[in-house]
């Protein structure tokens, strides 16, 4: 009997320390022209921001109150105006998603793919041996197209002789996403770095000029254009490191886009 009645008093005390729980995070903590701001949506913001690295303090929480009115503030009046319903914004917001979608994606591929800073040793020690190789003394800053085809590499230059803008074309047409966003920019690199034949070209490139014919690789063909040309001087390694980092990234990016695109079934519209 004791032991019933103590089970009983335990479940009541329980529930009453769920309900008190679920009364705190649904707490009204304010309204917006009648909407309300409550208790969790705020712990629920707290935890994101806790969970990127910010302390959970009062001024935080206070800040995520303010910016919780404004957004809802903002929403109401789109929403009373139709904005949404104008040209393009239904797009943009669409796209705004995809992008935070994007984000979230990578956040995860590099949870579990992490650029660490043995990663980023193991470069610069390489770099150190690279630079004691004479033909390494003067270093790049390339800038790439790649296509699919050659025919398709032929008819870049052909355009960027015909005044066309490299980084506009980088844009629009390089099948590399990671170079393309950013006009073809790869970066500084020695001739050893670079993969064959490209390693072999690009010395007798001057600053400006665009290779006249596509380069094969194992990633397709290739428009490779030198930017600027410069002696190279090993930086330490604390002068290296985010840039290196960076770099490295960027490889791990591109990596995941190319796995994930392997085991994506691309068909053509009827």
């Amino acid at each position: 009997m004791k032991s019933k009645l103590y089970s009983y008093l335990v479940a009541g005390f329980l529930t009453l320390a769920m309900s008190a729980v679920y009364a705190q995070q649904s707490q009204t903590l304010l309204t917006v022209n009648g909407a309300k701001i409550t208790a969790a949506q705020v712990d629920q913001w707290v935890a994101v921001s806790v969970s990127e690295g910010a302390k959970d303090t009062p001024e935080l929480r206070q800040s995520i109150v303010n910016d919780l009115v404004l957004r809802e503030a903002v929403a109401q009046d789109a929403k009373k105006t139709g904005l949404l319903n104008k040209p393009n914004n239904a797009f943009k917001i669409k796209m705004a998603e995809q992008n935070a979608m994007m984000d979230i994606w990578f956040a995860q591929y590099f949870a579990a793919h992490p650029v660490t800073n043995e990663d980023v040793r193991a470069v610069y020690d390489k770099q150190v041996e690279l630079s004691k190789d004479p033909k390494n003394s003067t270093e790049y800053l390339l800038a790439q197209i790649v296509v699919a085809n050659e025919a398709d590499g032929v008819e870049i230059i052909r355009q960027i002789n015909n005044g066309a803008s490299f980084a506009d074309l980088a844009k629009a047409k390089s099948l590399d996403q990671t170079s393309g966003q950013q006009g073809g920019i790869v970066g500084w690199a020695l001739p050893s770095q670079l993969t064959p034949p490209i390693n072999d070209l690009v010395p007798n490139l001057t600053k400006g000029k665009v290779t006249q014919v596509p380069v094969k690789t194992s990633n397709g063909w290739h428009v490779i254009k030198v930017d600027d040309v410069r002696p190279f001087v090993l930086p330490t390694f604390d002068q290296a490191r985010n840039a290196i980092a960076q770099s490295l990234i960027q490889q791990k990016r591109q990596e995941a886009v190319n796995a994930l695109m392997k085991s994506t079934k691309i068909s053509k519209g009827n």
